[in-house]
């Protein structure tokens, strides 16, 4: 009777639970891999068919090197290509191009899969406008330029809601500023956007809703209900950010996870996690090369271990003492691609937690048009100085404390090891900047 019981609680329950079903989803999840990767491979031969290629793509990046611009592309397929132009441009960000050139010799499959560089013989303005830009006009028009840096008027904190709105790229001076907080993951719309949206949305319509069952339908479920249209909304945010990396990460884990609560399947289960960044890859395997995936599914990750270790702690000390160990867990990982660190950074937690409050009621006051409430403090933190000094993981270490955090799944002993390789390599950060 205990056995039954235990497969039975919803709490219990596995996702997989036996050969045959590693077996089953290891064969859906090739068979999705290898379609999409021959999908991904057609485009890259119809791309190979003629010498000189013809591309139509929205400029994402755009900035000046030396005596030349600098553009990084998006074409409608999804593939990311680079070019130069030494014409005097005007700012081509977020627009809609023409690119006439030859593909670099050295732009193989694997690297088509992330980027290739393009020799442009041409470039021509689209007409096409991106469906976007009046909400980017609207979101800027609420702030003032912050200073011509001699080639764009950069308005800085148009860029900061931008990005943690709509997922466009900072500009410099807001990436620096976010870098030396150790706030970066903040301006990367993920799970941590999507979850304080999700409680926002249930927050709102839960009224509306309970108003109407209790006329039309009190037999309905309210959780259920109300989290698919969250999850509906969710979707087509989804869409307007173009399938962000991390934010498709967190969406699939939404989704998922509300299949499986659903279904009275364990929601806190590794095997969510991995069979999450497993689908998105068999899907989109592009994704497997994109920095933002793999740090958000890290982010995930250390979260995951650390709630299998001590959910037996109060709310309170879980909300607080998450923020701190999954910060300093990840500084391994993150200084492994970024290599700026101050010690401005023991503050990241701090922010982190004002930041559940912050993106909320500034979504909201953009919405009313008053989203320049708090440009005057904001902009004193992005022009501060701040001393950063340069911290880089190297491989070894990052190697060594990814096979250590995976075994800390099955042993508490070894989630220790990884609590303190982590507050030894923050200690060391520190040190350098003494």
């Amino acid at each position: 009777m205990k056995t039954m019981k235990k497969i039975h609680s919803s709490l219990e329950v596995d996702l997989i639970s036996s050969k045959k079903d590693i077996f089953y989803i290891t064969i859906l999840l090739v068979a999705l891999f290898c379609s999409s990767l021959y999908y991904e491979f057609y485009k890259y031969q119809k791309l190979l068919e003629n010498k000189n290629i013809n591309i139509n793509a929205k400029v994402l990046l755009q900035y000046k090197k030396n005596n030349y611009f600098v553009l990084k592309l998006k074409d409608s397929f999804g593939a990311i290509f680079y070019t130069i132009s030494r014409d005097d441009l005007i700012d081509l960000r977020g627009r809609f191009i023409r690119v006439y050139g030859i593909l670099n010799k050295n732009c193989n499959f694997l690297s088509y899969l992330q980027s290739c560089y393009i020799t442009s013989f041409e470039i021509s303005l689209l007409h096409k406008r991106d469906y976007k830009d009046n909400i980017i006009h609207y979101i800027n028009s609420q702030h003032d330029i912050a200073y011509f840096d001699g080639v764009f008027n950069i308005n800085l904190l148009g860029s900061l809601y931008n990005a943690i709105f709509l997922a466009l790229p900072l500009e410099r001076e807001v990436r620096n500023f976010s870098t030396s907080l150790g706030i970066a993951h903040l301006f990367a719309i993920s799970g941590f956007h999507l979850g304080v949206l999700s409680f926002v949305l249930y927050a709102f319509l839960l009224p509306l809703y309970k108003s109407l069952q209790n006329k039309y339908f009190s037999y309905r479920n309210e959780f259920y209900d109300i989290n698919m249209v969250v999850l509906f909304i969710s979707f087509l945010y989804l869409i307007v950010l173009d399938f962000s990396p991390s934010f498709l990460r967190a969406f699939v884990m939404f989704a998922l996870g509300f299949f499986m609560l659903y279904s009275g399947i364990r929601l806190l289960s590794f095997k969510l996690l991995f069979l999450c960044a497993a689908f998105i890859i068999a899907l989109f395997p592009r994704v497997f090369f994109s920095i933002g995936f793999w740090l958000s599914f890290s982010g995930v990750f250390y979260i995951y271990l650390f709630l299998s270790h001590f959910k037996h702690l109060s709310n309170i000390k879980i909300f607080f003492l998450l923020n701190i160990i999954v910060f300093l867990n990840m500084l391994i990982i993150s200084h492994y691609f970024f290599y700026t660190f101050s010690v401005y950074q023991v503050l990241s937690p701090i922010f982190t937690i004002l930041f559940i409050v912050f993106y909320p009621f500034m979504l909201f006051m953009h919405i009313i048009g008053f989203g320049g409430i708090l440009d005057s403090i904001l902009i004193l933190l992005i022009n501060y100085d701040f001393f950063n000094v340069e911290l880089q993981t190297p491989l070894w270490l990052l190697s060594i404390f990814i096979l250590i955090s995976i075994i800390a799944i099955f042993t508490k002993k070894m989630y220790y090891c990884v609590m303190l390789i982590s507050f030894l390599y923050f200690l060391y950060g520190i040190f350098l900047t003494i």
